[in-house]
């Protein structure tokens, strides 16, 4: 009962994880997943910007050129074209010529002479090419970011326009979708801000490793947008919401089933207790015969088992749980009170044999031998001789208990089979400890005859330690005349198998038996 408890314990938390399982591995697929979309989002942004901004690039870079084709003209030719083209374009503070890296020419104040320094704080020439250049202020509006635009023509040589800063801070705060991203303009080639980042909320801190950066191909800038932690943890909570449904009715089903097996396999150890007192287990004779004769000598009794509620339930399911249940004795001294009824309608005789499978843990229990003395009593005087068969797939308890019990019931006439010779166990340390009367071949190595597989060649060693050993030989899951020929060729002396009949109730065996000795 404490067993069964504990195992009931262990279905249940098992059940509990298998329910949680399906969470746990969806948690790292919907972090992911909402990365993913966010990563998504940063990229549509960063992408949008790149175009707004360039567009926006390509018509002050176009009235720059304008501006610097009036490179060769005086300021009072030249200034009312400048405060033209300041004046149609947005955001535009002013647009100015210089020669040798003084300004000479404004649209604010017509003819200067002005040093770039004296104009801009921290610029002394004049970039060559097409440039970008940040800068916090001018000499008329010192403390307001602005960017400016440049053409050259030569060193020294050529226009500039300065944009207000709020034109690419207006673009980001759009862009930031009310603190979801942190956008920023860069210059492509140092990567410094073109204009300062729209501020941050630290209750929402972005995720500078991710997100998206695209480079222009015309101008020489790039946009770099993250996505904020909060705006991927809304998406973390949309999708868990979302998938929900599915998580939950996973983890329910694997809940569920992982309950149902492990429950299964408990609620076979209950009913093969009950099945015990409903007398729901039943004997299947399987014939064995004398290869040399072909006639019948005895009989392998195998259990079987039809549950009312589970339907036909095979042996290497049950018999098993029994053994690890500690229910093999029990379930043994049922199958003993089987045979025992079963013994008149077989038509067994006293030089047969009547073989019976028995659990190495039965074996080596101190009431084993009371148990086959019952037996012997049941099946009468007239019974046919006794087999008892250990399985070489179960480790033999080679303790004082066990050799005692096989040399008492040997004592009493009791021979002894090693089943499923070659299979488990060391074979020779078996036949050693157990003092086999019987090696019983097994149908892999049988099936193996007439091909040029490993187990046909284990099957001569087989034969061959048999014969060394003298041992009597009987050859498991015969299915072919060409099989029982090559066995008996070798020395085998009896066989069993669908060849002459498969497992038979005792109504079925008698019937079989008949028919085979009218046929004789």
């Amino acid at each position: 009962m404490k067993a069964i408890k504990q195992r009931l314990r262990w279905s249940l938390a098992i059940a509990l994880f298998a329910m949680a399982l399906p969470v746990l591995l969806m948690a790292p697929l919907i972090g992911w997943m909402a990365n993913d979309r966010a990563q998504g989002d940063s990229e549509v942004s960063a992408a949008t910007i790149q175009r707004q901004v360039s567009r926006a690039l390509e018509i002050v870079f176009k009235d720059v050129g304008i501006a610097s084709r009036l490179l060769d003209e005086d300021c009072v030719a030249a200034a009312p074209e400048l405060a033209r083209l300041a004046s149609a374009t947005l955001y535009f503070r002013s647009i100015s010529l210089l020669k040798n890296d003084r300004v000479y020419c404004s649209s604010l104040n017509g003819a200067m002479n002005f040093t770039l320094r004296d104009i801009i704080d921290g610029m002394t020439q004049l970039p060559p090419g097409a440039a970008l250049v940040p800068i916090y202020g001018t000499l008329l509006v010192p403390d307001r970011p602005a960017l400016v635009v440049s053409q050259s023509r030569a060193p020294g040589l050529g226009a500039l326009a300065v944009i207000d800063g709020q034109y690419l801070l207006d673009i980001q705060d759009a862009a930031s979708d009310e603190g979801k991203f942190q956008v920023t303009i860069l210059q492509s080639q140092s990567g410094v801000p073109l204009s300062p980042s729209v501020p941050l909320d630290s209750a929402a801190p972005y995720v500078e490793r991710s997100g998206a950066l695209v480079r222009s191909t015309q101008y020489p800038f790039s946009v770099r947008v993250s996505p904020s932690r909060a705006l991927i943890e809304d998406y973390r909570s949309y999708l868990w919401r979302h998938h929900a449904p599915f998580v939950l009715m996973a983890a329910l089903l694997c809940g569920y089933l992982s309950y149902r097996y492990s429950r299964r396999r408990l609620s076979l150890v209950g009913e093969i207790q009950r099945a015990v007192r409903h007398n729901e287990f039943f004997m299947v004779y399987q014939p064995v015969i004398h290869m040399p004769t072909g006639e019948m000598r005895g009989a392998e009794a195998l259990i079987r088992w039809h549950s009312p509620v589970l339907g036909q339930i095979r042996p290497d399911l049950f018999i098993p749980l029994a053994e690890q249940n500690g229910l093999m004795p029990d379930l043994t001294r049922h199958i003993f009170r089987l045979v025992a009824a079963d013994l008149p309608k077989l038509g067994l005789r006293a030089q047969d044999h009547l073989g019976i499978n028995i659990s190495s843990s039965h074996l080596a229990t101190p009431a084993f031998l009371a148990d086959v003395q019952h037996l012997r009593r049941a099946l009468g005087p007239q019974a046919p001789r006794l087999v008892l068969e250990l399985t070489e797939r179960e480790a033999l308890h080679n303790d004082p208990q066990t050799q005692a019990n096989i040399r008492q019931t040997r004592e009493q006439g009791v021979l002894w089979a090693l089943d499923d010779f070659g299979t488990g166990q060391s074979a020779l340390a078996y036949v050693q400890d157990l003092g086999a009367d019987f090696i019983k071949i097994d149908r892999s190595f049988v099936s193996g005859i007439g091909t040029d597989s490993v187990n046909a060649i284990v099957l001569e060693t087989i034969i061959a330690l048999g014969q060394r050993l003298k041992l009597e030989l009987t050859a498991e899951g015969i299915e072919t005349a060409a099989q029982a020929e090559h066995l008996t060729r070798n020395g085998v002396q009896w066989g069993q198998g669908y060849l002459y009949s498969p497992p038979l109730t005792p109504a079925e065996f008698a019937t079989w038996r008949r028919k085979r000795q009218g046929r004789s």
